[in-house]
């Protein structure tokens, strides 16, 4: 069911902005949220001060010296000074989780424009401190605490789904699990190759 049959009305993706994947030692979240903001703003032909809300997806603040990363896209423009900016977190699915909060400010007629930022910025602090705050993502029972976070929860599912579907089960993506999510690897690296935002662009 469409949006326009749900609520009466659509939502328009009207511009974007991207930055490339990377180490980009030489950008600071500021600098990449100005950056994808500015180009978003401009692809959609529009005025910052027509902005009603901004919404940031992003993982955690903890990472950065700056814990009000939100306020960051105010940086864009002096237009944006009073603009109500919402921070929005969801581990992997901040960005999102963000995205369907700008659209629901759109539904619910609080906003005619939003503007939805996803950023994340963790090579510039040590692996130490980056490894605690993604095991934080993960969910720890009271007195135990996680040593495989999200990574050992998402290799539990490939195990169960290899379990129920695996080698001569005759089921779709029957095989070797390492076969099958190599495969997977390999079709993501391929199509990396051609998208100029990749990190990754080196042919196998």
């Amino acid at each position: 069911m469409s949006l326009r049959e749900q609520f009466g009305k659509d939502v328009l993706l009207t511009g974007w902005g991207h930055s490339r994947f990377g180490k980009l030692t030489d950008e600071t979240l500021e600098s990449l949220i100005v950056q994808v903001a500015t180009d978003a703003i401009n692809n959609a032909g529009i005025e910052p001060g027509q902005i009603d809300e901004i919404y940031l997806g992003q993982f955690n603040s903890g990472m950065m010296p700056l814990a009000f990363p939100s306020s960051l896209a105010l940086q864009v423009s002096d237009q944006l000074a009073y603009v109500p900016a919402t921070r929005v977190e969801n581990a992997c699915a901040s960005g999102s989780a963000a995205f369907q909060q700008g659209t629901k400010s759109l539904l619910a007629g609080t906003a005619k424009t939003v503007l939805v930022i996803g950023a994340e910025k963790m090579t510039h602090a040590g692996a130490d401190v980056v490894g605690a705050a993604l095991l934080g993502a993960d969910y720890d029972m009271a007195g135990q605490t996680s040593t495989t976070g999200f990574t050992g929860l998402f290799a539990d599912v490939a195990k169960h789904y290899d379990k129920r579907y695996g080698s001569g089960s005759g089921q779709p993506g029957s095989g070797k699990l390492g076969d099958v999510l190599g495969s997977i690897a390999a079709k993501n690296h391929r199509n990396g190759v051609d998208n100029p935002y990749a990190q990754l662009r080196k042919d196998l």
